[in-house]
Order: structure tokens, then sequence, then C-alpha cells
């Protein structure tokens, strides 16, 4: 049995049953389990996710803990408007603040790693795109979940705070322009807002494609959905040297996708990339594929980004 979940939190989520767990690694912010139990004499599967009071970080950075019952809530919602690219949410419980959610197909594969091989499919981006843009638009103006609706501390926590305050800190020269955007992102109520849509929250294969990881979910700006994905394929462009222009066409494909099924581009969504790819190389969040020279690059167009230049790859 796996040290982050009892066998009393597993009863409460799938029932009685002889559970095989296997850890999932990897995870900053939850503890990730592989469950699989026999029912009815066919093998049954499922992911079961708690959220973690401290991350899996060098520093201190903290959240709390119920943030999973928002991304139960998430699920539900977003698996309303694109039922075939969010699992299933089979169970949850309130009391051990734990969920468990549907098995990925096993030809399903995290979309980070696929890039990082080499694997570049610029089709992705235009399934992510309209993915985003019809729960952007389709939740614009609606009555939302309450946890959903006051998740503007999970926001500050997780990215307001952790990311902008500390990259205003790391770079003053960027900080009235960095505190505005943070502000922004506090006080804006527009729609629905992922929160960490960015490569290694998607899953793709055969089976189709997924999109994870919904325990930042908020009522606040869409141009922080978009700006993640942006910055997180700018990255990758800078590491993939050789499949730059395919990189490329992804991040085109997904920004068009959005547009073409409803969606906006604000105005200042290269500066938001800014910040979050200076994050992910000087802040507190940072990646671990960038060799030293590839980091410089990465700082170079963080700081052009927030200057002003198009998000777009160039």
């Amino acid at each position: 049995m796996s040290e982050e979940f009892s066998t009393k939190t597993l009863i409460q989520l799938l029932g009685e049953h002889h559970f095989d767990v296997e850890t999932l690694a990897g995870g900053v912010s939850c503890d990730t389990a592989k469950v699989l139990w026999r029912e009815n004499g066919q093998e049954r599967g499922a992911v079961v996710k708690r959220a973690l009071a401290q991350l899996r970080v060098p520093g201190l950075w903290q959240a709390d803990v119920d943030r999973i019952l928002a991304e139960a809530d998430a699920i539900e919602l977003f698996g309303a408007l694109t039922p075939e690219n969010v699992p299933h949410l089979i169970s949850r419980s309130d009391e051990s603040l734990a969920i468990a959610i549907e098995l990925a197909a096993e030809d399903m594969r995290d979309w980070r790693f696929s890039m990082l091989d080499g694997e570049i499919d610029p089709e992705v981006g235009s399934t992510l795109g309209r993915v985003l843009a019809t729960w952007h638009r389709s939740t614009r103006g609606a009555n939302l979940p309450t946890r959903i609706v006051e998740g503007k501390k999970r926001l500050f926590d997780l990215r307001a705070g952790a990311f902008y305050g500390g990259m205003a800190k790391t770079w003053p020269h960027f900080a009235p322009l960095i505190e505005k955007l943070s502000h922004e992102l506090m006080e804006s109520r527009e729609c629905a807002v992922h929160g960490d849509f960015s490569p290694k929250n998607v899953l793709h294969g055969p089976s189709g494609t997924w999109v994870l990881d919904f325990e930042v979910t908020h009522q606040g700006a869409p141009v922080f959905d978009l700006a993640y994905m942006s910055a997180h394929l700018n990255l990758k462009a800078i590491k993939l040297a050789s499949q730059r222009e395919r990189v490329a066409q992804t991040l085109s494909n997904f920004l068009s996708a959005y547009q073409a099924h409803g969606g906006t581009l604000p105005e200042n969504i290269s500066h938001h990339a800014g910040v979050i790819t200076a994050v992910r190389v000087v802040g507190i969040s940072q990646i671990n594929y960038l060799d030293a020279a590839e980091k410089e690059r990465a700082i170079e167009r963080a700081q052009d980004l927030l200057n002003g230049a198009s998000v777009l790859i160039p």
C-alpha cells in the first residue's frame, strides 16, 4: 500500500477491494497514484490524487489542500463542455480531501516528454486552442461552482504571488509592469481559467488528447491560460532547435484555433508570457531541461516578451 494513500481513503473513493497501488512520480503539488483492482471479474483502474500543503520545490511554497475539491469541480465543469478532452471524475472524498479520476489509455503520453523526445505534432496545438476557447467562451458570465468563483487565494498562492510577486523582486526594473499584470489577474472575473495550461498537463496519443490538473482553476483572466501555454512552447523551441519550426507551428495553430472558436487574443499576452518564461528559468518554479546556454537564451526571450515582442516564436 502506498504511504500517501491509506486503505480508508481508497475505500472511501473506490469501495472495498484489494488494491495494487503505484505511486506516480513527477508531481510538484500533489501526491498521485495509479490504483488497480478487480471488480466483478474485471480489472479496473483509476488515478488518485491529494494536494500537498508544501509543494515539492526547494523553497517555501505553500497552498491550501482543499484545492483538490476545486479540481473536482473543475473536472466536472470542463468535462461537460469537452468530454473527449477531460478525464472522467470517478469519485471524490471531501473527508479525505482526495479524488479519483479515470485512468488514461496506455497509448496516451505526457505531451511535454513527447516533445522533448522530438515528437512534435502541430495539430495538438489546434486541438488545445479549440478546447481552451470552448472553456473560456462557455463560462464567460456563467454561474460557476463556488470553489472556482472563490479561487483567488489559490491563484495568489500558486501563481500571482509566487510567480509574479517573485519575479517583481528578482527583476525590479520590470516590477511596475509585473505588478500591473498581477493586479489584472487578481481583479479579473471574466471566465473559468484553468491556471496550469501547459504541455506537462496534456496527455496525447492515438486514443486522443486530455487536459489534466485543474487545482488552480479560478474565475479570472483568460490571458493567463493563453500566456502559460505560449511561454512553455517558447521554451520548448529554445530546447528543440532542430524542431523549432514545428514547435512554432504548434503555437501558431494553438492561437489560431483559439480565435477560430470564439476566443480573443488579449493585447498583453506577450507581457504575461514573459513573466511565465522568466519564472520557469530564474524564478520559484524552474524547469530542468535547459542547459546553461539555453537558459541564457530563455532569459533574453523573457525580457523581449516583457518589452512587447510578439509571443509567436520567431
